[in-house]
């Protein structure tokens, strides 16, 4: 499946709504910048470019009004939410239609980081990570040790499917039909130090809370 249908799917986007930009605006960062996004970006902007929950929940998409180069000329278009992480497409590669996303925690050195291999891994993958933080309506997060053990661990990667080389950052992805997304973050060693979970679907949430059965840091469906 194409990742702009995953992302209509979990976050329950109508097909004909307008969730992008205008082609008018897209062009005018284009004229202002004197460069062409590269295919995978534009389409992206014009499709789900204007979606507060699927890109503005937790990090952010750079809206076109702000979007610009890094003093080192990676063309920035993502933030983390307390703009630690910068990310964005080296100059020399806008021609690709879908090149790798970097990303830094200072953008006017040359420390920079391989976080996707394609732009659209990385637009799926904050996709994915932002409604667990928020951007669906039925979430739920723990990283209590009760809650970290390798049975309910085992009752994630077993019953759900991982999702491989999407991001390097230390975040595992599953899911089985794209209505739900579970989270797992990491250690650099690989020990799981937290669990997300997000869906739009309560039926869903609710069977993945019972499956699961953990105590939860939160749940939205306790949250006053």
């Amino acid at each position: 499946m194409h990742y702009l249908a995953i992302i209509h799917k979990l976050y329950n986007l109508a097909e004909d709504a307008n969730h992008g930009y205008p082609e008018a605006v897209v062009a005018a960062l284009e004229a202002r910048l004197q460069i062409k996004l590269p295919a995978s970006l534009r389409q992206y902007y014009l499709s789900l470019g204007n979606n507060k929950a699927v890109n503005d929940s937790f990090n952010r998409l750079t809206s076109l009004g702000e979007i610009g180069f890094s003093e080192n000329e990676h063309l920035i278009f993502y933030e983390e939410n307390q703009a630690v992480v910068l990310w964005g497409i080296a100059k020399a590669e806008l021609q690709l239609d879908n090149p790798a996303v970097y990303g830094t925690y200072d953008s006017a050195r040359e420390e920079w980081f391989t976080d996707s291999d394609t732009t659209e891994h990385f637009l799926l993958s904050m996709a994915w990570w932002n409604g667990a933080l928020g951007g669906l309506t039925h979430t739920a997060f723990t990283d209590l040790e009760e809650d970290l053990t390798p049975e309910h661990i085992t009752a994630i990667t077993g019953k759900w499917e991982e999702q491989k080389g999407i991001s390097n950052q230390l975040l595992r992805f599953f899911t089985n039909d794209y209505e739900d997304i579970l989270v797992l973050t990491t250690e650099q060693e690989g020990a799981i130090n937290g669990v997300y979970i997000g869906t739009n679907n309560e039926a869903r949430y609710n069977e993945i809370i019972h499956i699961l059965n953990m105590e939860w840091c939160y749940r939205s469906d306790r949250d006053e």
